[in-house]
C-alpha cells in the first residue's frame, strides 16, 4: 500500500485518495482505510482528511523495516472476513424484512385503514344536499295536492 501511495503520489503530484489506492491494488477503499490507519499509527503514512476526500501521504517509508514480520496479516484477514459476514447477515435480515414481513404488515395496515374509511363514509352523509332535496320534494307534493283540488278548502 505504501508503494501504491508513493507511485500514485509521484504520477499525480499530490497525495492519492484511499479510493485511488484501492483501485490500483484492486481492494476496497474500506480495507485501504484500515491499513492506512494502522500505518499512520506507526508514523509510516499521514492521513489528510478534508470535507471532500481523504488522502494518504507517505511520511517515512523506512519505518516499514521496523514492522514485525509475524503472521498478523492473517488475523486482520480473519477479522475482515468476520466483518463481511456480519454485514451480509445484516443485509439478509434487511432484505427479508422488506421482502416479506414488511409487505405483509403494510397490507394489513392498509386493509385496516380501508375498513376504517368505509365505516367512516357510512356514518357520514354521502350527499350533502340529500336533506334539501327531500324538503323540495315535500313542497312539490304539497303543490301537487293543491292542483288536484283535493284540498279541504274546496
Amino acid at each position: 500500500m505504501v508503494a501504491a501511495a508513493r507511485v500514485l503520489g509521484h504520477t499525480s503530484e499530490k497525495p492519492p485518495t484511499m479510493e485511488e489506492i484501492g483501485e490500483l491494488l484492486h481492494i476496497s477503499h474500506e480495507v485501504v482505510g484500515v491499513i492506512a490507519r494502522g500505518l499512520a499509527s506507526k508514523g509510516i503514512v499521514k492521513i489528510h482528511t478534508t470535507p471532500f476526500d481523504t488522502r494518504v501521504d507517505v511520511a517515512d517509508h523506512t519505518l516499514l523495516e521496523d514492522l514485525p514480520r509475524d503472521e498478523s496479516g492473517a488475523a486482520m484477514t480473519e477479522e475482515l472476513e468476520e466483518f463481511r459476514q456480519r454485514i451480509e447477515e445484516k443485509q439478509a435480515k434487511i432484505d427479508k424484512l422488506f421482502d416479506g414481513e414488511y409487505q405483509q404488515q403494510k397490507q394489513e395496515k392498509h386493509a385496516g385503514l380501508d375498513a376504517q374509511l368505509k365505516e367512516w363514509q357510512q356514518k357520514r352523509a354521502i350527499n350533502p344536499f340529500a336533506g334539501a332535496a327531500d324538503e323540495e320534494g315535500d313542497e312539490a307534493d304539497d303543490e301537487g295536492n293543491d292542483e288536484e283540488g283535493d284540498s279541504p278548502g274546496e
